[in-house]
């Protein structure tokens, strides 16, 4: 029996104690609660262990390495994307060649796993969950079952209406690898979302496991706390490192506690923690390594991390405080409050129940801290991301910080500037666009409201109404607890990263201009924004032609406000509409395309920036074939005389390129970047063409919309025209590498190797006889992108593993030295 740790959770709702750290390293009573799961596995003869690792992953490799210090064998699976459970777990499909058990890294539990794997072989399941009984099942997955346990339905986190059953899912599942046939690899894919509903629609036998014992997700700061008193209680089995030096009390190695010190069990308190004179400590109180309390002070019902510093007379009620953190003299901590690493709270401070200070920040003596520090202090992290600025609702994005960043927006513009805002149809996402209003009109600056759109809608209203820029903010489905705020040009294109840190200089150090009250300008709301942006898409087709074929389309998207416009747009087309609601399982789209006769399917992405189609045989195109399709499509529809795409695509994109007579040029990732060679290359047609024509590519509307169009005009199948696309196979790998240590790698990359095979657009290019490779330093984490392309797969895995292991060889031999 193998097992899978599920170790790659971000732990957004337990920040900021996550912020530096993996959620499955969370230490509770010292050891992270990931140690906890594999003495839990190993107590179960299972020893050979893989472990799925997305956010900060070298946290977790650096601390179990192989795992034989903790006497099991570990192999490490990391998410180069988001997957999903059921996607990550795929990752390490060879390695799971039997019946495997699927437990989560961040959870706390004793549950008997060999009495779960028992049950699993008798019932002859391809899918076994364990179940536990709560009294309240809210905030979890509610399972519902026969008498015998066959499954029957799921609900996730119902209301009280809604509760049929108060036995829950704790995550914990034992699987027959036949599940691995029900999806793709690099897919993103949920057991519960997506596996769990596909096994109950085909009748295959999944039956639930009610265990006894003890289980606790710590999702959260309430339930993180909750897990360190119940095994000072000892209501969970597990191994306390340390020794009891008397009931209730655990002492790690070389403690000082002062003999006029009051400990009140149950208590823990570890190595090399020295505490002085007159202190009061506990009762429910779990004190980390390296720690100084001194004089006076009193600390109850609290948790506090590793190498933390506690003044005199200092006071600490139900709170916990991360790493390296200084509370000066008679500083006040209050229940629910949680301090960021490396943090000082200066003397007489009092921190206010519930308040939550991100790391790294100073708040000066005597002030009272009423609500949560994030942004302000010394901010290391920069505003913007992947996703412009991304945050999680009301914590990391409040009102009042996206009206700053209104203004700091505002303040690179001229004055009398207008910029657009919309939101996607959600009410935070409104909340948010009317806040940045707020920060825009304090500038002068006129606002154009465009209400309700997708970011693709928004790029093509900025050009059409000629404002000076936009603002989107959208709720992030994938983590609808995120919210994503995108800065657009005037040309429709992302904000370049000059323009990003002009804003983000501007925020920290509020460098804003201020208006009288008789320049204030209004809000003009435009009502009609997408039914100029639906027109402009049907004026681009042959309606006539596209009429006559009667295509037949199976459609999937999860945005209402997207597949309302689409729906309006295939029916002016005549086209037959088959909604497909799953959707993530491509597999069962391309069975539901075939068995329907349908000429091709669609998964539009949220923000209608991206797209999966899957043709009349059935075959999926996606990533680097959905690029080719979209630039084939933008070159058939428009006028360009060259094909400009970003170092990191595929050679398939040279091949278009001389397909379409058109000439191939390379340049940086931007969308700026690529515009701008564009604008400077195409001198035979007009500015607002050329840029219209890239906007097509920046909107999988439009590419479903003119491949229809293509497919009529010419009387062709899509399959048709992907087959005259070359194969070619890439491999991606997100590598470990510092900061300090980019610039290195870098350098030795280019003089390892001859200089006619390199080139240097952004980040390092290597080219092969018959492939090539790209090394790309992340702006945003501690990584290196590999991409190597290549005829065949094993040569682009070959490549692959060789550039890693000699970008790896640099890094551990700085590190060592």
């Amino acid at each position: 029996m193998k097992a899978i740790i599920m170790a790659g959770g971000k732990g957004t709702r337990l920040r900021p104690l996550t912020c530096n750290i993996p959620k499955p390293m969370m230490p509770i009573l010292e050891k992270p609660v990931m140690e906890y799961t594999i003495e839990l596995l190993k107590k179960h003869n299972i020893m050979d262990i893989g472990v799925t690792l997305a956010y900060l992953p070298d946290k977790i490799i650096s601390y179990f390495g192989d795992g034989k210090n903790f006497g099991v064998n570990l192999m490490y699976f990391l998410e180069d994307k988001p997957l999903g459970t059921a996607g990550s777990v795929k990752n390490a499909e060879k390695f799971l060649d039997d019946t495997f058990i699927v437990i989560s890294g961040d959870a706390l539990t004793d549950i008997d796993i060999s009495q779960a794997i028992k049950y699993h072989e008798s019932k002859k399941s391809i899918a076994t969950l364990v179940l536990k009984e709560v009294s309240v099942p809210l905030d979890y997955g509610v399972v519902v079952t026969e008498k015998d346990g066959m499954i029957k339905g799921f609900l996730e986190k119902p209301s009280w209406s809604e509760v049929f059953s108060d036995k829950v899912n704790t995550g914990i599942y034992v699987l027959d690898p036949m599940i691995f046939s029900f999806y793709e690899k690099e897919q993103k894919f949920d057991f519960s979302n997506d596996l769990f509903p596909i096994l109950l629609k085909e009748s295959l036998p999944m039956y639930a496991y009610v265990a006894e014992g003890y289980w606790c997700d710590i999702g959260n700061i309430q339930q993180y706390f909750k897990s360190q008193v119940d095994v000072l209680k000892k209501i969970v089995k597990v191994n306390v490192k340390g020794t009891e030096i008397k009931e209730g009390v655990w002492l790690g190695k070389n403690c000082e506690i002062h003999e006029s010190s009051k400990i009140v069990a149950p208590v823990y308190i570890g190595a090399n923690t020295k505490i002085y004179e007159n202190t009061e400590i506990g009762p429910y109180c779990s004190i980390g390594r390296n720690n100084i309390i001194s004089r006076g002070s009193t600390i109850k019902r609290s948790v506090i991390l590793d190498y933390s510093y506690i003044g005199d007379n200092v006071e600490v009620r139900g709170a916990v405080l991360c790493k390296n953190v200084q509370l000066e003299s008679r500083a006040s901590v209050f229940e629910d409050a949680a301090i960021g690493d490396e943090t000082i709270i200066g003397s007489r401070t009092i921190i206010k129940p519930g308040v939550k200070i991100w790391p790294n920040k100073v708040i000066e003596a005597s002030t009272v801290v009423k609500t949560n520090v994030i942004w302000a202090g010394n901010v290391s992290n920069s505003l913007f991301g992947k996703k412009g600025i991304s945050g999680e609702i009301n914590v990391d994005i409040t009102p009042e910080l996206v009206s700053k960043i209104g203004s700091a927006y505002g303040a690179i513009l001229k004055n009398n500037a207008r910029v657009a805002i919309s939101c996607s149809d959600d009410g935070a996402a409104q909340m948010f666009k009317y806040s940045l209003a707020t920060g825009l009109l304090s500038l002068g600056i006129e606002v154009y409201d465009f209400k309700r759109m997708t970011l693709a809608m928004t790029r093509f209203a900025t050009l059409f109404f000629g404002v000076n820029g936009a603002i989107h903010v959208a709720v992030d489905r994938e983590e609808p607890q995120n919210v994503n705020i995108f800065f657009i040009d005037k040309n429709g294109v992302n904000i370049d990263k000059t323009q990003e840190r002009e804003i983000e200089n501007n925020f920290y150090r509020e460098d804003f201009r201020r208006i009288k009250y008789d320049d204030f300008k209004q809000i003009t709301h435009i009502s009609d924004t997408s039914e100029i942006y639906y027109r402009s898409i049907i004026n681009r087709l042959s309606v006539k032609e596209i009429r006559k074929n009667r295509f037949k389309i199976v459609l999937s998207t999860r945005n209402h406000l997207l597949n309302a416009t689409v729906q309006k747009i295939l029916f002016e087309l005549k086209v037959n509409v088959k909604i497909y609601d799953n959707y993530k399982d491509l597999v069962g789209m391309s069975k539901e395309i075939k068995s329907s006769g349908a000429d091709l399917g669609v998964i539009l992405s949220d923000e209608s920036e991206s797209a999966i189609i899957i043709d009349e045989k059935g075959n999926i195109i996606k990533e680097d074939l959905y690029e080719g399709l979209k630039n084939f499509i933008m070159l058939k529809s428009s006028n360009l005389h060259y094909l400009v795409v970003p170092v990191t695509s595929s050679r398939i994109m040279e091949s278009i390129a001389t397909m379409c007579s058109v000439e191939f040029i390379r340049t940086k990732t931007s969308h700026k970047s690529i515009l701008k060679v564009y604008l400077n290359k195409e001198d035979e047609i007009s500015r607002r063409e050329i840029i219209d024509s890239y906007l097509i590519s920046l909107d999988a509307l439009s590419v479903l919309s003119l491949t229809l169009n293509f497919m009529a005009e010419s009387n062709i199948k899509l399959s048709s025209i992907v087959e005259k696309f070359p194969l070619y196979y890439k491999n991606k790998k997100d590598i470990l590498c510092p900061w300090n240590m980019k610039g290195k790698v870098m350098r030795n990359l280019i003089e390892e190797n001859p200089s006619k095979s390199i080139e240097l657009i952004e980040g390092v290019r290597l080219n092969y006889e018959e492939a090539w490779a790209l090394v790309l330093p992340d702006s945003d984490e501690p990584f290196c992108r590999l991409f190597a392309e290549a005829n065949n797969y094993k040569e682009a895995e070959r490549i692959s593993i060789e550039l890693s292991k000699r970008i790896e060889d640099l890094v551990s031999a700085d590190i060592e030295i």
